[in-house]
């Protein structure tokens, strides 16, 4: 009853009211409550005017029974307010519900179990997309991109350059298309549940099977990949430097080229494939004069 008139009191006196208590019992007036009457006895403190070099010293007033006493104060006493009981009030019980508070969120933290880590997200490899011509030369095979995936015509300049390369390196100038002009491309599905599985290492396997099938048909001694899928897809690794041999069987080779679209818009490529081509020639020639 005490805690909920202190907090009346400090509401009002936030809101700036006047605050009346009885002191008395009137005559001839309605009865009123005795905790009301001993108020300002029983929760009023006091504290002493300060000494020199000491500081106040906070005393509670002895209750008293008359309400004539408890009104009158001495002049060196000061009051305190309703609001600063209320903090000081307040000030003694939140210890007591901090501690509450730990003890309950113990269990709590006892009960919760060990968080799962989420599963690692692994992104599907693209898949690879390319096309390529298969052709004989002789004794040598030639691979080459086709960016449109169309198969070459006779009039496509890039078609033009590669007959002039066969003919700078002692070869014929009208190379036989395989699989009946029929491009590779990849890749071979384009639907189903399968169609995710076509990535790199399935394109390569692809490409170096027909080169195998090729050969079993017709050996020859060396492979020429002209163009960046088809140095890729037929070396054993994506890192196969250019102008350089790597070999494919005991008896076959193969030779990296730059693309024939790049050896057009730079005609400067022409240089280093003459330089490459001289140092490698030797190996389809011999072939051909024995």
């Amino acid at each position: 009853m005490q805690q909920q008139e202190v907090r009346r009191q400090a509401m009002l006196q936030a809101m700036q009211v006047d605050v009346w208590l009885p002191r008395e019992q009137l005559v001839n007036a309605a009865d009123s409550r005795e905790h009301l009457l001993a108020w300002q006895a029983e929760a009023e403190v006091v504290l002493e005017p300060s000494v020199a070099g000491v500081g106040p010293v906070a005393t509670a007033v002895a209750p008293t029974t008359e309400a004539k006493a408890a009104v009158a104060r001495p002049r060196g006493e000061v009051y305190v307010s309703v609001h600063d009981k209320l903090a000081a009030l307040q000030a003694t019980q939140k210890p007591a519900v901090r501690i509450k508070t730990q003890i309950d969120a113990e269990p709590v933290a006892e009960e919760t179990q060990p968080s799962v880590p989420k599963p690692i997200e692994v992104l599907a490899e693209p898949i690879p997309r390319f096309a390529l011509q298969l052709l004989r030369a002789d004794n040598c095979l030639v691979l080459v991109d086709l960016p449109t995936g169309e198969p070459f015509q006779s009039r496509d300049p890039d078609y033009q350059l590669l007959k002039d390369m066969l003919r700078a390196a002692g070869l014929t100038d009208k190379p036989s298309f395989m699989r009946q002009g029929a491009p590779i491309t990849w890749p071979l599905l384009l639907a189903g549940n399968l169609m995710h599985e076509q990535n790199a290492d399935a394109a390569r396997a692809c490409v170096r099977d027909l080169l195998s099938v090729e050969l079993s048909s017709e050996p020859a001694v060396c492979i020429w990949l002209l163009g960046q899928h088809a140095v890729r897809f037929a070396n054993a690794a994506d890192d196969a430097p250019l102008y350089a041999l790597q070999p494919l069987s005991a008896e076959t080779q193969m030779w990296s080229l730059p693309s024939l679209e790049a050896v057009l818009e730079q005609p400067l490529l022409k240089r280093d494939i003459w330089r490459s081509m001289c140092a490698q020639r030797s190996l389809w020639q011999v072939q051909d004069d024995a």
